[in-house]
């Protein structure tokens, strides 16, 4: 058998053994979920920075509204003609049951629904009161309970062990965007298309301003067009830079394209002069869909169903990132999170999820108290790109509504839109450092992007987002993306290595949608 055989059947074994251990209660023996605002060895997780000692970073977490002293009195449903729907309001008017559509005659009143979210600490105990303010204030007295069900590996384990054992799980959960296919395999989850388009309760003109790649992002081709999560919050994969040190070495500001990137690169390292100084190179799959994307290509191929590592942007993209190794101007850091190296000016340039924005900050302001100094300025910006606007590679786990009963899915829909309407979504954005998915999110704040300027900077690039893949086979497909960096790094064929990689990874995505049904 050959080497990518035996891998592709390697992979397929370690899945069944997995959904095995699901149906008979079992829980992953090792759960690769970091402590909060850490990265995690997931899809499209928000690779973060190092570890502070709170568990959620200060600046991140202003003051949430405390919750009502009583809960008043739903307002009774009206009970003749539909109504439109405000999807701007914080609240709805009234609580209505549709006469026609998909929808028609479902009745949302009293209802109540569970979150299972992956959210602790300071974070959980902020979000708590809104949904307070949540239960409180809508007129169909739908009540929102949230439960903090561990990591994102603990989510999926419980939504496969309640669909393994016949049982309903919590009407809403999060995680990412191939959790979602996974779970559609066995019609566990609602199609959201139904929702966003209904005359009564969709969003009509608002769809409008969610940005187009976070809206998009859980519509899967693979599924004939689905939607099958929504999106509360992102992050992104950002370009860490040093400001007063660029300025120092005769630069004007952080590059645009990849060979004014080199240039600085190199001038940092050549300043060290101890094989330091330049860009820390990171190597997970969340970086080399970054840099394809940067330079002008994709991961996928393009009706979205399947790989292309192999394409010239990926190929080009790892050869500039080797050539920078071996002219000295990147290194790799392998004792930890690239923070403090950044800080301590041993790397003008990181790379990583805008989740370590706050880390990064105070590593810096750490570094100039040690040294009785001034802070260096520094700021985030977009990945180096060949493109004439940058194409930004964003991430983040979605809501989902399970396929429960159609009263159940539709107050989960109700309190989905309400919680993404732009005050509320504000809200949510200061308490946990996400970014807004709406534009009109921006207008509420406008404070807050005066206390945190380098947030402010990487909202500025929201518009040019894109995203990696959707695919039920993309847990196993990160490893081999991440292995294939590192070959590449060490001086394997990048174009074999791509080559060998799409074919490894298509192999095991075909495998997966024609057996596991």
């Amino acid at each position: 058998m050959s080497k990518r055989n035996t891998t592709k059947w390697l992979m397929l074994l370690v899945l069944v053994l997995s959904l095995l251990l699901v149906a008979c209660g079992g829980n992953n023996m090792a759960n690769n979920e970091p402590a909060a605002n850490q990265p995690a060895e997931e899809p499209m997780e928000e690779p973060a920075a190092e570890e502070p000692a709170a568990e959620e970073p200060a600046a991140e977490e202003p003051a949430a509204e405390e919750p009502a002293a009583e809960e008043p009195a739903a307002e009774e449903p009206a009970a003749e003609e539909p109504m439109m729907v405000d999807a701007e309001a914080n609240g709805l008017s009234e609580c209505v049951v549709a006469t026609d559509g998909p929808l028609a005659g479902v009745d949302p009143s009293d209802v109540s629904i569970v979150w299972w979210y992956n959210h602790s600490g300071s974070r959980e105990e902020q979000l708590l009161p809104l949904l307070d303010e949540f239960n409180n204030s809508n007129p169909c007295g739908i009540t929102v309970e949230g439960q903090n069900q561990g990591s994102y590996n603990d989510i999926r384990d419980k939504v496969n062990s309640s669909t393994a054992a016949g049982e309903l799980p919590a009407a809403l959960v999060v995680g990412y965007q191939n959790d979602q296919a996974f779970y559609q395999l066995n019609n566990a989850l609602a199609d959201l298309n139904t929702y966003v388009g209904d005359a009564t309760w969709g969003l009509g003109a608002a769809q409008d301003d969610f940005y187009a790649s976070f809206f998009n992002q859980s519509i899967h081709p693979a599924f004939g067009g689905q939607r099958l999560g929504f999106p509360p919050n992102r992050s992104m994969e950002v370009m860490y830079y040093n400001q007063t040190w660029l300025e120092e070495l005769g630069f004007d500001g952080p590059p645009t394209t990849p060979d004014e990137f080199k240039a600085m690169a190199c001038a940092a390292a050549e300043a060290n002069g101890d094989g330091t100084g330049g860009f820390i190179l990171r190597d997970d799959a969340s970086a080399v869909a970054a840099w394809t994307f940067a330079f002008g290509g994709d991961v996928l191929t393009e009706d979205g169903t399947h790989y292309n590592y192999s394409g010239p942007a990926t190929v080009e993209a790892m050869t500039f990132l080797k050539g920078m190794l071996d002219d000295g101007c990147a290194y790799f850091f392998t004792e930890g999170y690239p923070n403090p190296e950044f800080a301590a000016r041993r790397a003008i340039f990181a790379m990583g999820s805008s989740s370590g924005i706050p880390f990064y900050g105070g590593d810096v302001l750490t570094v100039a108290e040690e040294n009785g100094t001034e802070p260096d300025n520094w700021g985030v910006t977009a990945i180096p790109h060949t493109t004439p606007e940058p194409v930004q590679n964003i991430y983040g786990g979605d809501i989902m509504i399970t396929a429960t009963t159609p009263e159940q899915q539709l107050a989960a829909w109700i309190f989905v839109k309400w919680f993404t309407t732009p005050e509320i979504q504000a809200q949510w954005d200061q308490i946990s450092g996400y970014f807004p998915t709406r534009q009109a999110t921006n207008e509420f704040l406008a404070g807050y992007f005066d206390e945190n300027p380098q947030w402010a900077q990487a909202v500025d690039l929201l518009p040019y987002s894109y995203y990696e893949p959707q695919l039920i086979s993309y847990q196993s497909t990160r490893d081999g993306a991440q292995e294939a960096f590192n070959a590449i790094m060490q001086g394997a064929d990048a174009q074999a290595t791509l080559d060998d990689l799409t074919q490894t990874a298509n192999e095991t995505q075909d495998e997966l949608m024609s057996e596991i049904q």
